[in-house]
């Protein structure tokens, strides 16, 4: 308690001692016994001993300016005793006496204090700084001749009185336009500056009153006033010295621009038109006084000199700065236009298909909802919903690079067959849509039987090959303005109905085409009763760490098989689940199983420590509020690292509702799970958008994986790869299916990927065996410790 007390106490010294300084003056103004003399130098050498205690606490680095500024402190001690000492014995103070000696050899000591001052900050010169204290200081030299050097030269001193006499006045400008120069470099970013500045400009204005009085009457008038504020200059440069603030001064960094303020302005003008006033007022009969008259000329002249050079300095750094303002905008507009141009790709890859370069989904369901939001519009609006006929037999036998060809192709014809308005897209693996406005020269169907006819001659590719393939189509001719999903809907159940009437046709919907609804209340129906009969169960696809080609994690994926019946596709079940709220027990039960796998595998298998494992949140399980509690109960009952599991939410999840979303995924890295963002760039996001998502991975959609290898796509990979790296995220690759692309994947830098080309996804058994033969295969031969 008492060392917190002393510290306090000093911290609080400089202003206790200009309270004490204010009561020694207050006691210098009342008493009038010639004791009185005797208080200045008493505070003088108090001061000196303030500033050595001061240097001593604070330990400015270099500490020669402020031992400087102490010296001058002391030689004005010294030199009041002496002048105190004529005071106090009534005796007339002989001029020159040796205080005279010891004041003017102060000032050099206070001088030099200031110049090492500056020197220490690293200034250099600053000619803008030179120039604005000089013409300052010969602004306020006018003042000077006028009122101190014109009554001494009148006067009727002998040579070394007269020169003693006047080099008090010229010491005082000096001292003005070292500190004038310091001001302008720094300012007054610390209060020790402040008192230090306070303390020339208190001494100046004494020495002021003191000898103009002196020149003018031959006796100082106000002597008491003079003396005062002597004192007070001492006690302002002591509680400099004690201020804390006094140890960063030797510290500063010189202010890097010199702007004219409309305050630094003011203080170059009104100096500048002190002579020109004095003229004009006729100043003690100056005008008639030819040495004079030639004096302030001469000052105002040098005055207009310096004026003229500082005009040039400031319109030369005026150039400067917009040279450096055209180059910061010719880099920007450059950054502009090549983050323009990265925008408008990424933009382009959002709205269209990577693979076929038609719309996506996104665009289209876009473009479909603004049709059918006009009235007017939708009842000339005509969707087609286009779906290939066993497209799974061409991958399967030709496989995946053959079908993306013929995905490709069939884009082709398709645009070929669309009026110039209207809009093609590609909305799935094999799946197509066009929309067409303001259909009214042909009837729909006949519209829909100009898309089937582009599939009667064959498709031939690269490798010489030929292949037939037909299309169904649903048709929806809109009568009534509806939404989006609604048309989706109904086409899909007209393009159900089409493939169920034998496929290669288009049938348009009616209303009494409800198979596919009763398939999906079939579907939803057992699905609730999917996990009490074991129906679900887990596989396991690994992720590659590419440069090595090891197992860095695995991601879960669910699968349903109904009891007698044959499989059930992921993309079939799991949105009917989110829509009946089924994905949230069904969720749960996914992520324990993957704990309860990922635990066992570390505890089983060697060099599987560091597995994670990703399981799918969709936005269903995301936005419940039990969702973080229900991850940290289940990370507590496998025992299984958070750190080893990724929660994967999609990118259009993120991005929806992106301020809400972001605070649930906090929750859940607040457990310690890592976060990753699924099927990035189908999304509206672009690559600036990763930086507010709170995520640790990247997953790269696999439609950049599938695509040529072209510098574009080349490029867009890399973007996500750098930004990636830039903002701490790990990046995998999605859809890996042949050697070409592990390769090019690899060349490029992407550290992660996973794909059928490593493996497809395994049960859990059948994964264990996987990763136990890759620990073999990867364990160091040779004896171990």
């Amino acid at each position: 308690m008492r060392e917190a007390q002393g510290r306090q106490q000093r911290r609080h010294a400089w202003w206790w001692f200009l309270v004490a300084g204010a009561v020694v003056i207050g006691v210098y103004t009342v008493v009038t016994a010639p004791v009185r003399h005797l208080l200045p130098c008493v505070l003088a050498v108090c001061a000196t001993v303030a500033m050595l205690v001061g240097i001593r606490r604070h330990r400015p680095r270099p500490s020669r300016s402020w031992c400087l500024v102490a010296a001058g402190m002391g030689l004005f001690a010294v030199a009041d005793a002496f002048f105190g000492a004529f005071q106090f014995a009534g005796t007339p103070v002989p001029v020159p006496s040796p205080a005279d000696v010891l004041y003017l050899a102060a000032y050099p000591c206070f001088a030099a204090g200031l110049v090492s001052l500056m020197a220490a900050w690293g200034s250099g010169v600053r000619w803008g700084a030179v120039l604005d204290a000089g013409i300052v200081t010969l602004g306020m030299s006018t003042l000077t001749w006028a009122f101190i050097v014109m009554p001494y030269l009148r006067g009727h001193l002998s040579a070394l009185p007269l020169v003693v006499s006047l080099a008090y006045p010229l010491a005082d400008l000096l001292l003005l336009g070292i500190v004038a120069k310091l001001v302008f470099v720094s300012g007054f970013r610390l209060p020790a500056l402040g008192l230090l500045t306070l303390w020339v400009g208190v001494t100046l204005v004494a020495d002021a009153l003191y000898y103009s009085t002196l020149a003018a009457t031959g006796a100082p008038i106000g002597a008491y006033a003079s003396n005062a504020l002597w004192m007070a200059s001492y006690a302002l440069l002591a509680a400099s010295a004690l201020h804390p603030s006094m140890a960063g001064t030797t510290r500063l960094v010189p202010r890097s621009q010199e702007r004219l303020s409309r305050a630094r302005m003011t203080a170059l003008t009104l100096p500048a038109l002190l002579g020109p006033a004095l003229l004009i007022a006729d100043v003690a009969g100056v005008r008639g006084q030819p040495m004079h008259v030639v004096a302030i000329g001469s000052i105002v002249a040098a005055l207009t000199v310096l004026l003229v050079v500082r005009i040039m300095l400031l319109a030369r750094f005026a150039e400067t700065q917009a040279d450096q303002a055209r180059d910061r905008a010719r880099i920007a507009e450059d950054a502009l236009r090549q983050q323009m141009s990265l925008q408008r790709q990424l933009t382009h890859q959002a709205f269209h298909d990577a693979l076929t370069g038609l719309a996506n989904r996104a665009l289209f369901f876009e473009r479909l909802e603004r049709a059918l939001s006009r009235p007017s519009a939708a009842r000339n609006t005509v969707l087609l919903l286009i779906d290939l006929d066993r497209f799974k037999d061409v991958n399967d036998s030709l496989g995946h690079p053959v079908g993306d060809e013929l995905l490709i192709a069939v884009g082709h014809r398709l645009l070929g067959a669309a009026r110039r308005n209207d809009t093609v897209a590609r909305v799935g693996g094999d799946e197509f849509a066009v929309l067409a406005e303001d259909l009214k020269e042909i009837p729909a169907e006949a519209y829909a039987h100009r898309f089937l006819d582009r599939f009667k001659e064959p498709f031939a590719f690269s490798d010489s090959r030929t292949v037939f393939i037909t299309a169904s189509i649903g048709v929806v001719a809109a009568t009534e303005p509806g939404t989006a999903n609604d048309a989706l809907r109904i086409a899909d159940i007209a393009l159900y109905a089409a493939k169920e009437r034998g496929r290669n046709r288009a049938e348009i919907f009616e209303p009494a085409m409800s198979l596919a609804q009763q398939s999906h209340a079939r579907i939803a129906q057992d699905l609730r009763y999917a996990l009490p009969r074991d129906e679900l169960t887990v596989h396991y696809q690994p992720v590659i760490h590419l440069p090595t080609g090891r197992v860095a994690g695995v991601e879960a994926l669910l699968r349903w098989q109904r009891a007698g019946g044959s499989p059930t596709p992921p993309e079939v079940f799991v949105p009917i689940a989110e829509e009946t709220g089924l994905i949230r027990p069904i969720g749960t039960w996914v992520l324990r199983e993957a704990c309860r796998h990922g635990r066992h595998w570390h505890d089983s298998i060697a060099k599987a420590g560091a597995l994670s494992v990703a399981v799918n949140v969709s936005g269903g399980q995301l936005k419940d509020h039990r969702f973080p509690h229900a991850v940290r109960q289940i990370l507590h009952e496998t025992g299984f690292p958070p750190a080893s599991l990724v929660l994967e939410i999609t990118e259009s999840t993120l991005v929806t509702d992106a301020e809400t979303t972001a605070a649930y995924i906090r929750a859940l890295r607040d457990l310690g799970v890592r976060i990753s963002i699924d099927d990035f760039g189908t999304g509206y996001s672009s690559l600036a958008y990763l930086r507010d998502l709170p995520a640790d991975i990247v997953k790269i959609d696999q439609s950049f994986v599938l695509r040529g290898a072209s510098d574009l796509d080349n490029s867009l990979i890399q973007a996500i790869l750098h930004v990636g790296h830039a903002l701490d995220l790990d990046v995998i690759a999605e859809g890996i299916e042949t050697p070409h692309q592990a390769v090019r994947l690899r060349s490029l830098g992407c550290p992660h990927g996973q794909g059928f080309y490593y493996s497809p996804p395994m049960a859990p058994k059948a994964l264990e065996a996987f990763l136990a033969t890759q620990a073999v295969l990867t364990k160091p031969s040779g004896p171990q410790p």
